[in-house]
């Protein structure tokens, strides 16, 4: 009986050492496979077999069994490629990927993704990986975890809503322009705006529609006074889409302004803007509605050829809009006007219904007009609508040929009148007739024998009064009296303030564009000009780069827009915290989704499905599922992959150790057989 029991031990030690043997030879031959984490072979010893001895009762063993297979999960070197999608882990986890044909979920840590025909982010061996979905602009992650799908091979346009243009503007410049908005006209065959000798520097910046078309903006610089420049913004006037301007000869003038600067520093100080509006101007409203939530429609703009001052119209929930009562009368050149329909947000207008009945203004309200709302607009002359200047200038024979006409401000011209006339009496400067024009009631005229400046709106701050200024280059000993001035004022309530309050939201001023023409003008948008100074809701803040006016040549520090075109997608970039973002060929980087790992309370419960997958068991546990980096989770490398943790040294001084073992095994067994032979041989 002892010997078959030592046969059978030594049995044992052989069987369990190949056993150990053909778990180090699995690691070898992976050591090359990816994420794949070496096993190791325990023993314990098996039964015992009770017998006496003179000490009593004692046991002999009978062998051993192979105790326990457990996966070593520690980090494989790591190898760099030349994939974006290659990623390995740098401490716990495991990748997360489902079967595309079942609702299986497996578990990997071999990170040799690619993406399918479908866009799918997928193994070698076509298992999906998982994660969240992310938003494009933040990469926060929503929903619950899902296939790894990409959908956004382009990335869409985006509409340009700043520009930044930072200049310096020569001081030594001198003024080219007495309203450099007045020198704004289309030239068609040379592809120009404005006068080369009526501009100080141009500059151009790309802005982009919500479609992804690209538009060049142009911004024209004329210096004002010493420390004062003027500005218009501008773009092609076959681009200019918006309603009020089409087809017009203001068409591409989208806004003008002032910038001043410091006289010692040569830094900004402050800055105005005023929108070209269009054919329809002077708009003011009062109740329910806003000046940005009425919009203008011309339905027909043969009809719209003269100017018409102050439309007023009033809404009854009786009536619906009709013009403002008595004593109101109708512009003079428009007397026939009549409302042919409305209700609480629209408005049809005819502006001779003599003619016909058919709507040449529609104007809509994004909210609903109440009881006693009022509204009030121009309509000017669409051949003229941006110019605000004085023409047709005549001086008398003793001050023709020595008189220096300035216009300060031309913002105040809001209507045109012919035949203005001022006379010197020999101490003062006064109106001939002795009355200011009607359409200019409050108009004050100062000066003596060296200047003559007229104020049109009676302002209360001095430093305003001089919106007209004619100066003599000397005084003028003997002058003749009366010595006259005759001229005409092209006026027009096109051009809109821009206050500092709408300026507070984004800190810059905003001019409108509409490269589209959408109806009621749907598919305008309000762009902020950036000249690096920023309106902090008291005063103008320079930025750390900011346009100057410092004594060298005028020129662009920099410039910039904010606006894309439609972009196809280029490269993808995998950060460690999981994120993955498409980089696309406007230079746009989008967050696409999020890469979820998980871990198990004991990774060596593990079932292993081949293919370097795992699967869940109910020793390991249900999956701990988190993004990487976050409760004990590793960190992901892109451009790497995770090798087999296998050290062939260490296997090789295994292998040494179970051969050995094996041979100590064999010699029991043939020890045993030479016993049994002699057993046998007694017999003989």
């Amino acid at each position: 009986m002892s010997l078959n029991s030592s046969l059978y031990a030594g049995t044992s030690g052989l069987g369990n050492t190949g056993n150990a043997l053909q778990v180090t030879s699995n690691n070898i031959s992976n050591m090359n496979t990816l994420g794949f984490k070496k096993g190791t072979a325990s023993f314990a010893d098996t039964l015992y077999q009770t017998i006496g001895t003179n000490a009593g009762v004692s046991q002999v063993g009978l062998g051993m069994n192979v105790d326990n297979v457990a996966q070593v999960f520690t980090d494989g070197s790591l190898e760099t490629t030349s994939n974006a999608t290659d990623l390995a882990i740098g401490g716990d986890g495991f990748f997360v990927v489902s079967d595309p044909g079942s609702e299986e979920t497996y578990y990997t840590r071999a990170g040799n993704f690619s993406f399918n025909e479908s866009g799918a982010l997928v193994t070698s061996g076509g298992h999906i990986l998982q994660g969240w979905y992310v938003e494009g602009d933040t990469g926060e992650e929503y929903g619950a975890i899902t296939d790894l799908i990409l959908t956004e091979f382009t990335s869409p346009p985006d509409a340009t809503e700043e520009i930044t243009v930072i200049t310096n503007l020569d001081s030594d410049a001198e003024s080219k322009s007495m309203v450099l908005s007045n020198l704004f006209e289309y030239d068609e065959e040379n592809g120009t705006t404005v006068d080369s000798d009526g501009y100080e520097y141009q500059t151009v910046v790309t802005a982009y529609d919500s479609l992804g078309s690209s538009h060049e903006v142009t911004i024209y610089y004329d210096k004002k006074s010493d420390t004062d420049w003027e500005y218009i913004v501008t773009c092609d006037p076959d681009e200019d889409k918006r309603a009020l301007v089409t087809g017009t000869d203001a068409a591409g003038l989208l806004g003008r302004g002032t910038i001043t600067f410091s006289e010692s520093s040569g830094d900004i100080v402050s800055m105005t803007m005023e929108e070209l509006t269009g054919v329809i101007g002077g708009v003011d409203v009062i109740g329910n509605n806003t000046v940005d939530d009425v919009h203008f429609e011309i339905a027909d703009s043969d009809a719209i050829q003269l100017d018409g001052y102050n439309f007023q119209i009033e809404y009854n929930s009786a009536t619906d809009w009709s013009f403002a009562p008595a004593p109101y009368t109708l512009p003079a050149n428009y007397p026939n006007a009549e409302i042919v329909f409305s209700n609480e947000t629209t408005i049809y207008i005819a502006l001779d219904k003599n003619v016909d009945l058919e709507p040449d203004i529609k104007i809509s309200l994004d909210e609903y007009a109440m009881d006693g709302d009022t509204l009030s607009f121009d309509i000017n002359d669409p051949t003229e609508l941006h110019i605000q200047d004085l023409k047709n200038v005549v001086y008398g024979e003793e001050t023709y040929n020595n008189t220096t006409l300035s216009i300060n401000d031309a913002s105040v011209m809001t209507t045109s009148v012919a035949g203005i006339s001022i006379e010197w009496d020999g101490s003062d400067w006064l109106w001939s007739g002795g009355l200011a024009p009607t359409e200019y009631p409050a108009a004050q005229i100062y000066g003596d024998a060296t200047r003559c400046y007229i104020d049109l709106d009676d302002s209360d701050n001095e430093d305003d009064r001089e919106d007209i200024v004619f100066t003599f280059e000397e005084e003028l000993p003997g002058l003749v009296t009366p010595s006259t001035i005759t001229f005409d004022i092209a006026g027009s309530t096109a051009w809109r303030t821009v206050t500092t309050d709408e300026a507070e939201d984004t800190g810059y001023y905003q001019f409108t564009a509409d490269f589209l023409g959408g109806e009621f003008g749907v598919t305008e948008t309000d762009i902020a000009f950036n000249i690096g100074s920023k309106f902090n809701g008291n005063n103008w803040v320079n930025n750390s780069l900011s346009s100057t006016q410092y004594a060298k040549a005028s020129s662009t520090i920099y410039q910039d827009s904010d606006g894309y075109a439609s972009g196809d997608l280029t490269g993808i970039g995998v950060i460690s915290d999981g994120l993955v973002s498409g980089t696309y060929s406007n230079g746009q980087e989008i967050a696409l989704f999020k890469i979820a790992l998980a871990d198990f309370n004991n990774p060596n419960g593990l079932k292993n499905e081949g293919g370097n997958l795992y699967s869940a068991t109910t020793d390991s546990g249900a999956a701990i599922t988190n993004k990487p980096g976050q409760n004990g989770l590793g960190s992901l490398s892109s451009y790497a992959l995770e090798m087999s943790n296998v050290d062939i040294s260490e296997e090789f001084v295994s292998m040494i150790e179970l051969q050995t073992a094996y041979e100590a095994n064999a010699k029991i067994i043939s020890t045993v057989d030479e016993m049994m032979t002699t057993v046998i041989g007694m017999k003989r």
